[in-house]
């Protein structure tokens, strides 16, 4: 089963991914995939309101090789590669080809998560010196995010909440499946 977290920055994903680490019952049966955009930054590439081609590009490819993991929860999927990179097209930051290419992989990949847990930003920004704590840039990620969940035909749960109240969500939407 694949499932996914997927959000602007500072909505609690990696806050929920660590504690469904600490489950037994999860952490032997799912590989756990940890934020890609972090990785990118371990790279020297820019990201947030600054990514670039390269970025965007890595950043999609990499959603297409979380999807070979038989069983895997994650840290962002492919609406969030597509989201981000829309909005640095917007802004004139990146080629259009590039912005194609995103769109092009979300499109043919997006069915291919059994669950996409959405949380909107329901916290004030915390800022950890990767994020962006810009509140425009994430009020227009957000406004991609609604747009593109309201155009994608697979579950999509939203999470609020307290951390208890969201995992509580996640472990009976998952149970039910049959983790």
């Amino acid at each position: 089963m694949k499932v996914s977290f997927t959000g602007a920055q500072s909505t609690g994903k990696t806050t929920l991914l660590d504690a469904i680490k600490s489950n037994e019952v999860y952490r032997y049966n799912y590989e756990f995939i940890d934020e890609i955009t972090r990785r990118m930054v371990k790279k020297g590439l820019k990201i947030n309101e600054a990514g670039s081609n390269t970025t965007q590009l890595l950043i999609m490819n990499e959603h297409i090789k979380n999807l070979l993991y038989e069983n895997a929860i994650m840290d962002r999927c492919a609406v969030d590669g597509v989201v981000y990179t829309h909005w640095l097209y917007q802004q004139g930051n990146l080629e259009k080809w590039v912005f194609d290419y995103a769109v092009n992989v979300f499109n043919h990949y997006k069915d291919r998560y059994d669950y996409i847990f959405y949380l909107k930003p329901e916290f004030a920004i915390v800022d950890d010196g990767v994020r962006s704590i810009n509140t425009q840039f994430r009020d227009g990620i957000v406004d991609l995010f609604d747009q593109y969940i309201n155009q994608i035909n697979i579950p999509v749960i939203n999470l609020t909440g307290s951390v208890a109240e969201r995992l509580e969500k996640f472990y009976i939407t998952i149970d039910k499946h049959g983790s």
